[in-house]
């Protein structure tokens, strides 16, 4: 062995050691997201401060001392190791989709030959769900900032730039039809209906409310297990169904796009619970507790659905509340979790 080799070996650690012992090269995905998240040092205060500064006073509470149980929180990886780069260029794929749909639908007079119901659903729900969305991204953003873990942030950082998307969609549809149905889109307006109509006010009261929690496993779920994944089935899923049934393909179209960042939301959420179970049994009982505290506001949000997406044409209220809720219970059930009961 030459004494170049030799001290080769001696050196002992290699480039990716703050990995641990991967036994091979780290992927480009882990390169840009691994401890990355500069309030999580331990053994010192989670931001370089006084310990009584708000911030790490902030941090200490509702975070580090949150109830979940998980010895490496950097061992989570999300299922579609999002980065920048591939958020972006997925991103401008999917814009560039939709862009060409609204140039096509738009020569071809699409909005003047709308029928009364589709007008009147367009109206009613997808105007004012840029409120929902706006809403959405706060909570979002919240789980971002106190994630345990760079790998759990960048996920919730990219679900929050998903929910600007929509409030863009949204906005810029509801710009359109005003352009060319006038005051059939103006009065009375999507903002009274976010505010006024009693089909709205149980999302709504959902969304203010879930913006209380503080404690991060508790603004989690409410977050990502309940507001979030069901009125991600009732605004986007179901909605575009009704619009498809009542003669609105366009915005039928423009939903179904849209659902494919609720899928990618939904995949590293349950990928976080089977791996929140996996590091300690006990994780499961604290995460159904805190579903059942929140099992009012389900309620409300499934209540609501029929009444919110009811259009004549379209499917039912009553079988639009069944789909959701069963929808919901498959996405909860092969994690052990179970929906609220009520």
């Amino acid at each position: 062995m030459t004494e170049l080799a030799s001290r080769s070996r001696r050196r002992g650690l290699k480039t990716w050691s703050a990995f641990g012992d991967l036994g091979r090269r780290p992927s480009d995905y882990e390169i840009v997201t691994h401890h990355m998240n500069h309030t999580t040092r331990p053994g010192e205060q989670p931001l370089e401060m006084g310990p009584h500064v708000r911030g790490n006073v902030w941090l200490r509470t509702h975070r580090d001392g949150m109830r979940l149980v998980v010895p490496d929180w950097d061992a989570f990886r999300d299922p579609d190791a999002v980065t920048y780069s591939t958020y972006v260029t997925a991103q401008d794929d999917q814009e560039t989709y939709v862009e060409g749909l609204l140039e096509r639908f738009d020569e071809a007079g699409h909005d003047e030959g709308l029928s009364d119901s589709a007008l009147g659903l367009l109206r009613r729900v997808l105007a004012p769900s840029r409120f929902l969305a706006h809403g959405l991204q706060m909570l979002s953003s919240y789980v971002q900032q106190l994630a345990p873990s760079s790998y759990v942030g960048n996920c919730a950082t990219f679900q929050t730039a998903d929910q600007l998307r929509r409030v863009q969609l949204a906005a810029y549809r509801t710009t359109q039809l005003r352009l060319t149905r006038g005051t059939e889109m103006t009065e009375p307006g999507e903002r009274w209906y976010w505010e006024n109509d009693p089909a709205w006010q149980p999302i709504r009261k959902a969304v203010e409310r879930a913006l209380l929690e503080f404690d991060w496993d508790r603004a989690f779920v409410v977050t990502n297990l309940v507001t979030k994944p069901l009125t991600d089935l009732i605004t986007v899923e179901r909605l575009g169904a009704q619009a498809e049934a009542v003669g609105a393909p366009l915005d039928a179209l423009i939903l179904q796009n849209l659902y494919l960042d609720c899928r990618r939301s939904r995949r590293w959420t349950f990928a976080l619970v089977s791996f929140l179970v996996a590091a300690d049994p006990g994780n499961r009982a604290v995460l159904q507790e805190h579903l059942d505290s929140f099992g009012e506001l389900a309620r409300g949000v499934l209540d609501a659905a029929g009444r919110l997406l009811e259009v004549s044409g379209g499917q039912p209220p009553q079988a639009i509340v069944d789909t959701v809720r069963s929808a919901w219970c498959d996405m909860l059930a092969p994690h052990g979790l179970t929906a609220p009961r009520g």
